[in-house]
Order: C-alpha cells, then sequence, then structure tokens
C-alpha cells in the first residue's frame, strides 16, 4: 500500500492556518493570506487598522512565506543572501525564506509602499521616507507615528519606508512580477499587478501622482507634488 505524501509545505501552512483560527482571525483573513503571502494575523491587523482613516498598500512577499512570519524575523535591508538565491544579494528564495552566509534565517518581508489618509476633502498623503531622497534619515512625525502604531500590531514588521516615496534613482521600481495588498475602510483588496496597482491607485482612490514610467522604473521628483519639494 503505497501512501499519499503531504508535502511539507502544506503541512506547516495548515498548521498555522488551525493557530490563526484558534487565536480568532476571520476566514476571510486566513483566505486573503493565501493570495498574498501574508500572516493572516497581521492582514487582519492591517484591515482593522484602516478603519481609523488610514491607507496603506504593501508589495506581498513570497507566498510560500505565509507559514513562516513571526517564526522567522522579516528580511532586513542590508541583509546578505543565500546559494537558494542563486547568488543575488536580498532575494528570497522559494521557500520563502532567506539563509545569509552566518546562517542567520529570515523571512520574505512585507514591502510598503504607500500611506495615504483618507479625509472626506480627498486623500492626504502621509509621506514615509527621508527627506530630499536620501536613503537614510528621519521621516516626518505622523509617518514615524503611523507606522510604529502598525508595527506594534504585526508580526512581521516593516523594515523601511514606503518606496513610492523614495525619490531617488535606486528606487527600484515596480517588476513584472509584483503583487499588492491594499488595505482601507476596513478592505483588504489583492491587486495581482502592476496595472492593477496602477488602476487603485488613480482611478480607484484618485491618488496622484502615480510615480511610475510605463515600464516600471520611479519618475525621479515625483514626490515634489506632495512635499514641495524633493522630500519632506
Amino acid at each position: 500500500m503505497s501512501g499519499l505524501k503531504v508535502p511539507i509545505q502544506e503541512i506547516i501552512e495548515g498548521n498555522r492556518e488551525a493557530e490563526w483560527r484558534r487565536a480568532g482571525v476571520p476566514e476571510a483573513d486566513i483566505e486573503f493570506s493565501r493570495k498574498t503571502g501574508m500572516d493572516a494575523s497581521d492582514v487582519h491587523a492591517l484591515r482593522k487598522f484602516s478603519t481609523s482613516g488610514i491607507l496603506v498598500v504593501v508589495r506581498c512577499p513570497k507566498v510560500t512565506a505565509r507559514a513562516h512570519h513571526g517564526v522567522f524575523p522579516p528580511k532586513p535591508m542590508a541583509v546578505k543572501d543565500k546559494p537558494e538565491a542563486k547568488g543575488k544579494q536580498g532575494r528570497t528564495g522559494s521557500s520563502g525564506l532567506v539563509v545569509t552566509q552566518d546562517h542567520s534565517i529570515y523571512v520574505s518581508d512585507y514591502d510598503l509602499m504607500c500611506i495615504w489618509r483618507l479625509e472626506a476633502s480627498g486623500p492626504v498623503k502621509v509621506f514615509a521616507s527621508a527627506a530630499h531622497g536620501k536613503a537614510r534619515g528621519r521621516w516626518p512625525r505622523e509617518a514615524q507615528a503611523t507606522v510604529k502604531a502598525i508595527n506594534g500590531r504585526l508580526e512581521s514588521k516593516f523594515q523601511h519606508g514606503c518606496q513610492d516615496d523614495f525619490d531617488n534613482p535606486d528606487n527600484r521600481g515596480l517588476k513584472r512580477d509584483d503583487q499588492f495588498a491594499a488595505f482601507y475602510d476596513g478592505v483588504s483588496e489583492f491587486l495581482p499587478s502592476q496595472a492593477e496597482y496602477r488602476h487603485f491607485y488613480e482611478k480607484q482612490h484618485g491618488l496622484k501622482p502615480w510615480p511610475y514610467s510605463e515600464d516600471g522604473s520611479y519618475r525621479v521628483g515625483t514626490t515634489k507634488a506632495w512635499t514641495g519639494s524633493s522630500g519632506a
């Protein structure tokens, strides 16, 4: 009699889903985590946080990462890569994990794309990046307070500011296989492509200006429309 072999990833994910259910995470948030690779409790936390009038968009991690949030820390910006990642620094393997040369293990992180405050008069940008396109530096107070409040609720915390706000030629831009998760008014919405993200940004919510070119590269100078200068 030949037994059926269940992939270890499915076993791990099944165990995590059972944990989420015991913790009271709604089934819809667990289903959303299957699409996005996010921890279901983080999906729930972000969705609930968005009821405060805050819109948040994140770039999704590897789908296989969903079982590892809260078990391993999120991948920091300066992490060195592992052999599985084909020798490219900062890349995550098919497991959703990164193992560094010193054998530290990190999970594929959530990249914070943008934060907006939704007001009756229209959306207001919460600028979360260093001033003048610098890679490091202090953020405006509102951004600091907002990200701190969000991170206090997450298993996998945000590691850096908003990519949409990083007004620098080194901004990675959008890649063809990028997928996104948006949270607003207590709703979670999966955006499976760059085109869907742009539609959400411009047409659905009137967030302007769109900071990327047709090929996905970042349009340096975009932040002037939000801050009056290239930075806050």
